[in-house]
């Protein structure tokens, strides 16, 4: 090679190099700017809202139209805290005692102790033993204390009463559990060893589980007569059957997907043997209920991560304890009923007393907390699901209109009747949302009194949830709610130029697109949809039907659709109608079937690849597959066809630009199936240069699950960069 061709290719080189170096820091640059834009726009807490008491009493003719929220209950309160020196591990209540709490936890040594509680002195324990984990009998007579760490390695029976040791197995295990016949005590050891009690001051080693591996994590059934264990190698569950002196391995259910590491983290029966389910929480970030005879039909709760969880007495309440709080589910509905936060890490360990009151739990803050729940179980909290809640939020400053719930019921109305209207234009049955009701049937509309004057609420929809969110569990339901707006003139509010809505625009984008982008990049998994909220403003005659169906829509699960400028999700001059597609998706919606009794299998997908223009992939659910989406965002300059916010070309497409290209998520295929339980499925990719897809799956109990994806290259946001 000649110097001179050395040289050229040298300097071509150093061009290509230095020029990369230069988009790579620019785009650094612009990451930089957008975070600190969301950074700084983030950081903005709303302070409590200025107390600004009502100066004016509502007539009690018109408060006398609304339901008054104070019906609902406030949320659990702390009634105790105990300092612990390390780790919370493991937490349980006497179960005829519900004052006394049981907790063990270890310090950065490692060293294990057990202290015994009463919850109503919160400082000092009742005792403290130095082992490895605790249990009651189900007497409340006897505390079965573990410590696999001594030299004396064994469990020590201790007598409540006496205050004294009455018995001891010579084993070396760990999480000892008594039969609810107190006939078995059931040890962890390298395998799951059942010792007889009957006698506490001699206790007998009786029988030996022998599974293909190690068993651990076991839990027996209210009546005795089944042990589940979790399989230390593998993480699947064992279901045995106690016949006397003889234990039989009948089911076995496979928990964790095998392409993945799994860890069972907790696994109880239900407390009622006539309706017995057994719930397991693994790493998948579900709780997963399974019934007899088989064990393998089971529903899906979709949870965060859960380290354990505990029925409540009743057996139709779930207690999990995860990341940072503690989460109440119905067991007939799979619905979240309400989150407890006040744990500052991980809630390692949860259990609830045995009157069903009181919660304790803790984890790794080294606090254990107890909590009344007494308004939280489902007997007293008789609350509908899926269905739309009406709210009239009035702020201080504003009296009631006299006729709102009349026209509020109206407008819900109208806006049923337009879905129901669509359902059978398409040829489905004639079906809509529900939304609570009054005995006339009339719609029930809840008067909220805000804590200050409308100027606090005004544009800030957050200020108003999170006042509503103290009193209501917005996961559940769909909340529909009506600001009244205030009369008066705002004399003293800057006037807003289009240099400052130019800006805001801009720096909505940004935060809009790099929260998105950080979202999708902690996540890269799949999420259910729940619940939901439409935040309008009075006068409400400026709302027509087609654009609240719209923001129904929306809250249904439908997203923007522009492949036709007549459809009602196309956002378009002339949307007015559902598509058929639209329409499938609606007849599968829990919200258009909510006396649905929940049943919810897994929603498995596989292998999402994409094949030339073409995105490929597996879906399972035994539940039956009702419809596949595949939304995307487009960061073309050129909107896409059915886009059609203006008449002339130039200005629709500046609409586009300006306004929603790089956030916008858009239907950009579907395909609906006929209840398949397992399909290949094939969808259209979107034919321009795009970071961000996601794929929306429903199935045939309404269950709403979606799976975003990064299918972007470095090297594909480097061209992107450049050609856009």
């Amino acid at each position: 090679m000649s110097f001179k061709l050395f040289s050229s290719l040298f300097f071509v080189g150093c061009i290509i190099l230095f020029g990369f170096i230069f988009l790579i820091s620019q785009l650094n640059q612009h990451n930089a700017d957008s975070e600190e834009w969301g950074d700084e726009y983030l950081s903005k807490r709303d302070n409590a809202p200025p107390d600004i008491p009502r100066t004016e009493e509502i007539p009690d003719e018109i408060r006398h139209k609304f339901a008054a929220v104070t019906e609902i209950p406030e949320r659990p309160g702390t009634i105790a805290e105990f300092v612990q020196e390390g780790t919370l591990e493991t937490v349980e209540f006497s179960p005829t005692t519900p004052n006394l709490v049981v907790s063990t936890d270890y310090d950065k040594d490692y060293n294990k102790t057990i202290r015994l509680w009463d919850i109503n002195t919160p400082t000092t324990p009742i005792a403290e033993f130095k082992g490895d984990a605790a249990s009651f009998s189900p007497d409340g007579k006897i505390l079965a204390i573990s410590n696999s760490r001594e030299y004396d390695a064994s469990v020590k029976l201790w007598d409540m009463a006496k205050e004294e040791f009455i018995g001891s197995l010579r084993t070396s295990g760990d999480n000892a559990v008594f039969s609810p016949d107190r006939r078995f005590l059931a040890v962890e050891t390298f395998g799951i060893e059942l010792w007889n009690i009957s006698d506490p001051t001699q206790p007998i080693e009786d029988i030996k589980l022998k599974g293909k591996n190690i068993e651990k994590e076991h839990t027996f059934s209210p009546d005795g007569k089944l042990i589940a264990t979790a399989e230390f190698i593998n993480d699947t569950v064992n279901i045995w059957h106690i016949d006397g002196n003889q234990v039989i391995k009948k089911n076995t259910i496979n928990v964790i997907d095998k392409k993945k590491y799994g860890r069972i983290e907790a696994l109880q029966f239900s407390p009622d043997p006539q309706n017995l389910i057994l719930a397991i929480a693994d790493n998948d970030k579900d709780i997963r209920l399974c019934y007899p005879p088989d064990w393998q039909n089971y529903n899906t709760i979709p949870t965060k991560n859960v380290y354990d969880l505990a029925f409540a007495p009743d057996g139709k309440t779930i207690i999990s304890g995860g990341q940072n709080e503690i989460e109440i589910w119905s067991v007939e509905n799979g619905k979240l009923i309400a989150s407890i936060d006040g744990h500052s890490d991980w809630v390692k360990c949860v259990d609830v007393s045995a009157d069903g009151n009181f919660i304790a739990a803790g984890g790794n803050d080294s606090v254990m907390r107890v909590w009344n729940i007494t308004d939280y179980l489902p007997v007293k909290r008789n609350t509908i699901q899926d269905v739309v809640v009406p709210i009239y939020f009035l702020p201080t400053d504003v009296q009631p209109q006299a006729d709102i719930p009349e026209r509020i019921d109206k407008m819900l109305k109208d806006v049923q009747t337009y879905f129901a209207d669509e359902m059978e234009r398409h040829g489905l049955e004639r079906k809509t949302f529900n939304f609570e009701k009054n005995s006339d049937g009339t719609s029930k509309v809840f008067l909220f009194e805000g804590k200050t004057s409308y100027k606090y609420y005004n544009g800030k929809s957050s200020r108003v949830l999170n006042e509503i969110e103290e009193h209501f569990e917005l996961s559940n339901n769909l909340y529909f709610i009506i600001l009244e707006k205030s009369k008066e003139k705002k004399t003293d509010e800057k006037e807003t130029t289009a240099a400052d809505v130019e800006k805001l625009i801009k720096g909505m984008q940004k935060l809009s697109k790099r929260r998105r982008e950080l979202s999708l990049r902690l996540r890269g998994s799949m999420f259910k949809k729940k619940g939901g909220h439409i935040v309008v403003q009075t006068p409400i005659n400026r709302y027509t039907t087609h654009k609240l169906a719209q923001d129904f829509g929306k809250q249904f699960g439908l997203h923007r659709d522009y492949r036709d400028p007549s459809y009602l999700m196309s956002d378009g001059r002339t949307s007015k109608h559902l598509s058929k597609d639209s329409a499938l998706w609606l007849s599968s919606s829990r919200f258009f079937n909510s006396r649905q009794m929940f049943f919810d299998k897994k929603t498995i997908i596989k292998k999402p690849s994409r094949h030339r223009n073409k995105l490929r992939l597996e879906i399972e659910d035994a539940d039956g597959i009702s419809q596949v989406r595949l939304l995307a965002i487009s960061y073309n300059n050129n909107p896409p066809p059915g886009f059609q916010k203006e008449i002339d070309p130039t200005e629709n497409q500046k609409e586009w630009r300006t306004l929603d290209r790089g956030y916008t998520v858009f239907l950009q295929d579907v395909l609906t199936l006929q209840g398949e339980k397992k399909a290949k499925v094939e969808l259209d990719y979107p034919k321009y240069l795009d970071s961000l897809i996601e794929l929306h799956v429903i199935d045939g109990y309404g269950n709403r699950v979606h799976l975003d994806e990064i299918t972007e290259s470095p090297l594909t946001t480097v061209l992107r960069g450049i050609f856009n």
